[in-house]
């Protein structure tokens, strides 16, 4: 029994060590192609659905902290890929809008990482879902990662260090 318990956990180290690997090489490969990251691509595309949001809306609709979103925003307008405008109404507003050529680059990119794995995952029947979320979660418990604050985004490293 005790062979049978390492070898099922190594297969399991073998499939998580897999999934970390695909979520790297996906996010060279958007580096690679798009030039740029993808809590970057996942911004465009809000901004491209709601053209002009506040830091703290587009922060709240991406699922990650204000501080993480300016820092991203930055880089964005540094590649003319979004713009900042100050509102007319309240001064210290300030409203974000992606720019015709961050239109064209989201046009080009290959999509999230997330958003293939959530088309597969609703394909799934409801039971199956909740089975992968009860182990996904058990795992997240054995780990210790209950406290890891993550956004809902397949990435390769910490989102606030973006570039």
């Amino acid at each position: 029994m005790e062979n049978k318990n390492k070898l099922r956990s190594k297969e399991l180290l073998i499939g998580l060590r897999k999934i970390t690997q695909a979520i790297d090489l996906h996010s060279k490969r958007l580096l690679k192609t798009a030039g740029i990251t993808s809590p970057q691509l996942v911004i465009l595309q809000e901004l491209a659905d709601c053209p002009s949001l506040s830091t703290s809306e587009l922060a709240k609709a991406v699922s990650l902290t204000q501080g993480t979103v300016t820092a991203i925003i930055v880089r964005l307008e540094k590649n003319n890929l979004v713009s900042r405008r100050r509102s007319g109404e309240d001064k210290r507003r300030i409203h974000i809008s992606i720019t015709e050529e961050g239109k064209h680059l989201l046009k080009n990119a290959p999509s999230p990482l997330q958003e293939k794995f959530t088309n597969s995952y609703y394909a799934l029947e409801e039971w199956e879902q909740l089975m992968i979320l009860s182990s996904i979660n058990r795992i997240v418990s054995m780990m210790s990662a209950e406290k890891i604050e993550a956004s809902p985004f397949l990435v390769a490293g910490p989102l606030d260090n973006d570039s």
